[in-house]
């Protein structure tokens, strides 16, 4: 998700960004069929995403449903970075950056995981937000859409598994349920030791993607944009919600630089969108503004 704009009144500093439709949680607890339909395109716009993001520096740490979000043109967004690790240089797959122990404990990695209890922790890279990711598309591809960790124990079970069986080609139990195309890319985002997990380019290798003989992973980009919208997906936002939650919604136009004058004490206004606008221009058609 992008910042557009932000503001301050008397009381509050107020973010706007587009409004999304809502959760990858959601989904999957409300329509299984359509996270059914979408999961490899899904799948394939969550690991450039996250790819992105190792190459802008970034380890987002907390990669989960809750915070996969969906847009109305039934695209992903990768939200809450408030728990990310942030380097001034692209990150290396080999190195090493951080020791902090943060996140969601039934996404968390195994190495991350490890420093809770040591004296000595030591670090871990890019190779956790890859975990993670492997327990979001569990939990997508699954017949229930249930998280494969529930809890820490349940991670430490994992692991002893893999380690008292590491010579053996057995399928881990809760992976023989998933369809076999797309059971041993779950294995191979999911193995404890970190040096052979699955990473972006082994993701883009991988026949799961495949569909009708084209890679989701091509073009994904262009493909994603020229989506249509669906502006039905839209939350009302408004139902049920606090005066906190939601002070303005939504803007009926896209506003120019000049017209994002009208709001008081505007900090900020993203030069990408607020500045010379085209008629090519395919701008977000509604904004929802937070405060914080």
């Amino acid at each position: 998700m992008e910042l557009e704009m932000s503001f301050q009144t008397r009381r509050d500093i107020c973010f706007a960004m587009e409004l999304m439709a809502n959760d990858l949680l959601y989904y999957m607890i409300r329509e299984s069929a359509y996270c059914r339909a979408n999961a490899r395109r899904w799948s394939a716009q969550m690991a450039l995403g996250i790819n992105a993001l190792h190459c802008m520096g970034i380890i987002h740490r907390d990669i989960k449903a809750e915070n996969i979000l969906i847009d109305i043109r039934e695209n992903v967004r990768i939200a809450d970075f408030g728990l990310c690790y942030t380097h001034k240089k692209p990150l290396d797959r080999q190195w090493r950056y951080s020791s902090d122990v943060t996140g969601t404990t039934q996404c968390m990695a195994p190495e991350m995981l490890h420093n809770k209890k040591n004296p000595r922790p030591t670090k871990y890279g890019i190779t956790v937000d890859w975990w993670s990711f492997g327990c979001v598309l569990y939990e997508l591809v699954s017949h229930n859409h249930q998280p494969l960790f529930a809890t820490e124990k349940v991670i430490i079970d994992y692991v002893t598994w893999h380690r008292r069986l590491s010579n053996t080609v057995k399928l881990f139990p809760a992976f023989e349920g998933l369809d076999s195309s797309v059971a041993g890319l779950v294995a191979g985002l999911l193995r404890p030791l970190a040096l052979v997990r699955y990473g972006f380019e082994d993701l883009m290798m991988h026949p799961w993607f495949e569909n009708n003989d084209v890679s989701e992973f091509y073009d994904a980009s262009n493909r994603a944009l020229r989506r249509a919208e669906w502006p039905h997906m839209r939350p009302n936002l408004l139902k049920g919600q606090s005066k906190a939650a939601v002070i303005l919604t939504p803007l009926s136009a896209w506003p120019s630089a000049r017209q994002s004058k009208r709001f008081i004490d505007v900090d900020w206004t993203n030069p990408n969108r607020f500045g010379v606008v085209s008629s090519s221009t395919a701008p977000p058609s509604n904004l929802a503004i937070n405060d914080s």
